[in-house]
């Protein structure tokens, strides 16, 4: 992939070749995209080579390296322009925390990129056509730095009209998401800061947890304590995709969130270069769930679904939600059978506006069956009205 603007400044570019010279050692969920890099190469026929694809930075000051994989500066001999279709590539950052783990928190299509040293390193990137905005043609290209915002890259300016080449003076980010016209909503600002688990929310919820088991049963005293550790498991492992919700979010009622916008806002998302299904304006994949956008060029909602044959449900978003400040008020439950329900929530979140929140669960009844969870996030700002009253009190549906 071309590198655009001025000249690039890195600190360490990593090839194949020097893998076993990196200090500290590469992290593995880097390494295995690396990894599947070469047999992708190796399939189509072609040799993996001595390119330098691999960035190793910190991109988000916490003087941790982090890494940047460019599939467009991959070398595959014999086949080049195999990572390159179309003059657009994949970019990923990965950033790495205190026990060398890694995690993908931003990947998306560009037709350049540069790196700027720094503390941190900045990253500036250039795309064209639709990811531009709405109202840009196939023509259209526009050029935006990444900042890190705790979670996830967002745009941070718009460093330059990437078809002259040339740098421009940093100015508030509106080359990727284009004003809304007069009359209609405003376009989004920046993502609202991320909202963190509350210190006093795991012995809270354990404490709820275990009096609303004995509640059910007095027996559930001698086993309650390990079912709501167990239980407060599945809130932290539905952290990323809580994140991502709260993340797309607008600020305020009427407040648009255009599409390119909401991929930039949910960095951690690896976005599929076209929607699954014409219903849909973008999706992707965050961990095990499959993402999905609904409305152009506003996004309208966001969903998150899991699925997996004879698997208890291993997430809780309300949970997750609540942990962080949230106030969920359930409006509306159905249940289809025990262990199968769906419930809308009314939430108001800090610096957010109002949502609705749809969540929907089935335990497969027997080893061959499908179980799902998912969750799904409106866009509008606009507070839902109650609907129907019915009472979900099936222990399987344990929602504090």
């Amino acid at each position: 992939m071309r590198r655009f603007l001025l000249s690039v400044l890195v600190g360490a570019c990593i090839s194949s070749a020097v893998l076993a010279q990196a200090r500290p050692p590469i992290p593995a969920v880097v390494l295995t995209h690396m990894n599947d890099l070469d047999r992708r190469c190796t399939a189509a026929g072609g040799r993996a080579g001595s390119g330098r694809y691999v960035v190793a930075q910190d991109f988000t000051g916490d003087g941790r390296l982090d890494y940047l994989l460019s599939e467009g500066d991959y070398d595959c001999t014999g086949r080049p322009g195999l990572f390159r279709q179309g003059g657009v590539a994949r970019v990923d950052i990965f950033v790495v925390d205190a026990r060398n783990n890694a995690r993908r928190v931003y990947s998306d299509q560009l037709i350049a990129y540069r790196v700027l040293a720094g503390k941190p390193a900045k990253v500036q990137i250039a795309r064209r056509g639709a990811a531009c905005g709405p109202g840009s043609s196939a023509s259209t290209q526009c050029a935006a730095q990444l900042a890190w915002n705790g979670h996830g890259f967002g745009e941070a300016v718009a460093v330059s009209d990437a078809s002259e080449g040339k740098a421009a003076a940093p100015r508030p980010a509106t080359a990727a998401v284009a004003a809304a016209p007069a009359g209609s909503t405003a376009a989004a600002g920046p993502a609202p800061p991320p909202l963190v688990v509350q210190p006093e929310a795991r012995p809270r919820f354990l404490a709820d947890c275990r009096r609303f088991y004995v509640s059910l049963s007095a027996d559930a005293a001698r086993w309650a304590d390990e079912q709501c550790a167990a239980d407060w498991e599945k809130i932290g492992a539905s952290a990323a995709a809580t994140d991502a919700l709260l993340a797309a979010l607008p600020a305020a009622a009427g407040e648009a969130v255009p599409v390119a916008a909401l991929r930039q806002r949910l960095g951690g998302v690896r976005w599929a270069a076209k929607a699954s299904s014409r219903e849909l304006s973008a999706s992707g994949k965050l961990g095990r769930f499959e993402v999905s956008v609904s409305g152009s060029p506003a996004a309208r909602t966001v969903a998150m679904n899991w699925m997996a044959v004879g698997a208890e449900p291993p997430y809780d978003i309300v949970g997750a939600m609540r942990a962080r400040g949230v106030q969920l008020t359930e409006i509306a439950c159905e249940e289809f059978g025990s262990g199968e329900w769906q419930r809308v929530f009314s939430g108001v979140a800090p610096g957010r506006a109002p949502f609705r929140l749809e969540v929907a669960q089935r335990v497969a009844p027997t080893a061959n069956a499908n179980s799902y969870y998912g969750a799904t996030i409106d866009l509008s700002g606009q507070a839902p009205r109650a609907g129907a009253a019915q009472a979900c009190r099936n222990p399987s549906n344990l929602l504090m």
